[in-house]
């Protein structure tokens, strides 16, 4: 039974209920009895808040849905014994103290019993909420909550109570709330699936501590980023955060941050780095799912506002200040004063008025250079009243275009009115993360779809020829391993020698690289000096000119295959300037890598440096097609890039995937 089949209860049974109003048992009791068949469980009782109580799960004769089970840890057990033999579909388990308790065996037990005949939510939860059918088994008193569209999963209750408070004070409503818990169970993904399909939610907000399956939650993420926003504010990313998660949700993941922006930003989730970025960003998306892109209009009547959002925009990278052509200054000007700034940020000066700012709004909403507004709107210019509301309402209506509002001198009652029917943000600071979310949401959901690519038979994968097909080529070479064939080499000089042996790593590091060889005498004395060092084969190939990258793939233990690009060469862990993706990747996340690279300006020409861009991009994407059609990890590095082409220097095939035998691309 999939977690979609089962929030559509009918009857509840409460094991644990309790009349004391203070306790867990009482107020999951309350919350429901009104809107559900509800049976209180608990054998010192025979009625609980006016409903008889049943001794245990097993003497109501009616058929349960769920069983809320609110007792310590070492009674949930039993309990768990009980739901499965009355047939509960669905048993939500409220106690810690189990696996972040460091109880792993106990929660097996859990898991063992359940089977699958009941499926479990928990333990450690704070239980689950839908207020459009008034399901709410959350056992915190008094949460303010308003009904909406923003789904919240969270493996923290208090996090999610928080939320859900913060965001009611911003007229904002909850579709569903899940406390997820330790996740021995039902986890995120499948809430996933639900929520994929539920026409109540529009966005889709996360905070986890951990994944119960990465790769899996990523997958989900990109089909379901093309319909609805999905919002993660994933937490724990340095040690101390992750030894205070083992303690609170039992575990820990191995993303790196680095690696999970990036990730992240492959599948379209926009990251959130705190509460008020979830509740910022939700705000923007349950008015707005997208824009035509990040160019801002800024409209002001006071012009230092202008000067700091301006700055705030370069600090976005999603964010530019649209220019505005010269048919939108005329009509700027026609309804300004005269002494008014017409440019962007537009200065409407003290001598603003209702109409004035109206005026602004629609005329540069309508300008195809500018993709939002954000308007700073002061009540403390005389001319400027409390009229100036319909008429702001009506022109954001009527504009195809998002219109986010910093308001200053309204008060706080007039203003929570406001926010009712247009986007206001308290600071201008917070308004740009939220327009830099939906400008990178933007810009995602005009990506071409992905191209899956199929694995082939391992004996007819050719990865030599399959980077040439892309355009990366192999520099002259060849293999020997006796003295004298060193007459009969081919290749001109300059050419570089080194061991060939897949034994051999780091061969710059060990010794076992030379470069710049000019003659066979130099070569002779390389060759001689490799084989008494490693015994094994030497590699001559020819020199090539660039600048070095690498690109490479390997098995991450949570995502699966990833791929890598960045500053290549014996350099490569001094930059740390590097960008992963998940595999397989499209055209547009291989361009994407190369773009976030730090190292980037050396394909505009920096220092009269010339690198020939799309190479690289060609290069990733081979890579990639090999890793998936050949079932190996493997790197080049370095990938040695000039002008006109990308050469492919030293080729090294990761043992961490599969026994694969395959032959060296120099062979």
């Amino acid at each position: 039974m999939k977690i979609t089949e089962l929030l559509s209860p009918q009857k509840i049974a409460i094991i644990g209920a309790s009349a004391d109003r203070r306790r867990a048992g009482n107020i999951i009791l309350r919350n429901l009895k009104e809107h559900y068949d509800v049976y209180p469980v608990n054998p010192l009782r025979d009625e609980i808040e006016g409903l008889k109580c049943y001794r245990s799960i097993n003497e109501i004769e009616d058929e349960i849905d769920w069983a809320i089970i609110s007792l310590p840890a070492e009674k949930s057990i039993d309990a768990m014994k009980s739901c499965v033999e009355k047939g509960v579909k669905l048993a939500i388990i409220i106690a810690g103290g189990f696996g972040e308790a460091g109880r792993e065996e106990q929660q097996e037990e859990l898991k063992k019993i359940a089977g699958n005949k009941c499926r479990i939510m928990g333990p450690n939860t704070v239980g689950m909420l839908l207020p459009h059918v008034k399901l709410n088994t959350v056992f915190i008193p008094g949460i303010k909550f308003l009904d909406g569209n923003i789904a919240f999963l969270a493996q923290s209750g208090s996090i999610g109570v928080i939320l859900m408070e913060e965001m009611a004070k911003e007229g904002l409503g909850i579709s569903l709330f899940a406390g997820l818990g330790n996740r021995i169970d039902v986890d995120e993904n499948e809430f996933l699936d639900f929520l994929e399909k539920d026409e109540k939610t529009e966005v889709i907000s996360l905070y986890l501590e951990s994944f119960s399956d990465a790769r899996g939650f990523f997958m989900k993420c990109r089909e379901i980023s093309v319909k609805k926003p999905v919002i993660l504010l994933k937490a724990g990313n340095n040690k101390k955060s992750s030894r205070a998660i083992m303690s609170h949700t039992g575990k820990i993941s191995s993303i790196s941050p680095g690696l999970l922006k990036d990730i992240m930003v492959q599948n379209g989730v926009v990251e959130a780095h705190d509460l008020e970025e979830i509740v910022d960003f939700s705000k923007v998306f349950s008015r707005y799912k997208k824009s035509d892109g990040g160019r801002i209009a800024i409209i002001t009547s006071a012009g230092g506002l202008g000067v700091i959002a301006t700055d705030y925009i370069s600090r976005h990278n999603e964010l530019s200040m649209a220019k505005l052509d010269k048919t939108t200054v005329d009509k700027l000007s026609r309804v300004m004063p005269s002494f008014a700034s017409c440019n962007n940020p537009i200065d409407l000066t003290a001598d603003v008025t209702n109409e004035m700012y109206g005026s602004a709004i629609e005329i540069v909403g309508n300008c195809s250079n500018v993709d939002m507004v954000l308007c700073l709107l002061q009540f403390h210019p005389s001319k400027v009243d409390g009229n100036l509301i319909p008429i702001i309402e009506d022109v954001s209506r009527r504009i195809e275009k998002p219109v986010f509002y910093c308001i200053n001198g309204m008060e706080e009652e007039k203003l929570a009115d406001v926010k009712k029917s247009i986007l206001v943000y308290p600071t201008i600071r917070r308004a740009m993360r939220a327009m830099n979310a939906l400008a990178f949401r933007s810009r995602w959901l005009k990506k071409s779809s992905y191209v899956q690519i199929g694995k082939e038979h391992y004996g007819n994968c050719n990865p030599a020829g399959l980077l040439r097909r892309y355009g990366i080529k192999i520099p002259e070479h060849c293999i020997i391993e006796n003295e004298s064939e060193i007459e009969n080499i081919k290749l001109n000089f300059p050419v570089a020698c080194k061991v060939h042996s897949s034994k051999v790593y780091h061969k710059t590091d060990v010794g076992g690289v030379y470069l710049n060889i000019k003659n066979k005498e130099e070569l002779r004395n390389a060759f001689l000096k490799l084989k008494e060092k490693f015994n094994e084969k030497v590699e001559v190939q020819s020199m090539v000119d660039g600048f070095e990258f690498i690109v490479g793939t390997t098995h991450h233990e949570e995502l699966g295959d990833i791929i890598m690009c960045g500053a290549g060469g014996v350099m490569a862990e001094v930059y740390m300037d590097t960008s992963f993706r998940m595999l397989p990747v499209s055209k547009e996340d291989a361009e994407e890598m190369v773009r976030e690279l730090k190292i980037s300006p050396i394909f505009n020409g920096y220092r009269k440096i010339k690198v020939n861009k799309d190479r690289v991009t060609r290069a990733i994407m081979a890579v990639s097609e090999i890793a998936c059609r050949c079932g190996i990890n493997f790197e080049i590095n370095p990938l040695v890039v000039n002008e006109q082409d990308a050469f492919a220097v030293d080729i090294k095939l990761l043992p961490d995937k599969k026994e694969v035998v395959v032959a060296h691309p120099y062979s």
